[in-house]
């Protein structure tokens, strides 16, 4: 108990810390309203639906504007940090983005990397238009390309049904994108178990990769299996599991 109280504590600091005050007064007005589930479930989700419309957040001296997007999602990219640590990217010129959803993680690197280009890839084709919407809210188009296509081939019932929703959606060729960028100095993963499929078969594409973070779904394949494959690439693996998921954060040796 005292143990969810601190973590819970400290989840305040770091959103008073992101959100402007009277955003902040909002996510927090639903403490009362939302006790017993926030208690029951130890999630902050319901507090994060309230600001999924529009808002904005201070973040390394910037104000950053998002609409359509899970405020928890934030949370973890720009509070906890979980794909990048501050400065990491700050001399990145080529950055992959798998997975962009509504381009959190798109916008967190052309902040932290004001050289770098972004390529962002993402299956559900409703998002796209949130990923271009967000990015221009903050940053020239010009440094982004917004790609849908699924990361890993078709291998579940989910990406099955995008392709029935979607029958021109094709899958994400990474040799293209590396031939086309010659190196790609940070990749950011997560694509929902297309992790497990993306690192099968001919891997010579990950030796023009500098660096990565990819979160792993342990449901959807062999995260023992995964953590070797990246370690044969020549990769130095640290692995932090993280409840249902966890992250592989891989420099070259």
């Amino acid at each position: 108990m005292l143990s969810n109280l601190y973590r819970f504590y400290n989840e305040l600091l770091l959103v008073q810390k992101l959100l402007p005050l009277p955003l902040y007064i909002r996510w927090i007005s639903g403490i009362k309203k939302y006790f017993n589930a926030l208690i029951t479930t130890k999630s902050l989700g319901l507090l994060d639906k309230s600001l999924n419309e529009s808002f904005s957040i201070n973040f390394n001296g910037k104000k950053l504007y998002f609409n359509n997007l899970d405020f928890g999602v934030i949370r973890e990219i720009y509070g906890h940090l979980c794909y990048a640590q501050l400065g990491e990217l700050k001399d990145a010129k080529h950055i992959l983005d798998l997975g962009a959803n509504g381009g959190a993680f798109t916008i967190f690197a052309l902040t932290e990397a004001p050289q770098a280009q972004v390529y962002a890839v993402e299956a559900q084709s409703e998002f796209v238009n949130i990923i271009k919407h967000n990015v221009k809210q903050n940053f020239s188009e010009n440094r982004v390309e917004v790609k849908c296509a699924v990361v890993g081939g078709f291998y579940d019932e989910w990406t099955q049904s995008l392709l029935k929703l979607n029958p021109q959606i094709q899958e994400f060729n990474i040799y293209e994108y590396i031939e086309g960028v010659g190196t790609c100095d940070f990749l950011k993963c997560d694509v929902e178990g297309g992790e497990f499929p993306l690192f099968q078969g001919d891997l010579s594409w990950t030796k023009a990769v500098k660096s990565m973070a990819l979160e792993y779904h342990p449901n959807k394949g062999d995260v023992d299996k995964l953590e070797k494959i990246l370690q044969l690439q020549g990769f130095i693996v640290k692995r932090a599991d993280h409840k249902n998921l966890g992250y592989f954060y891989c420099i070259r040796e």
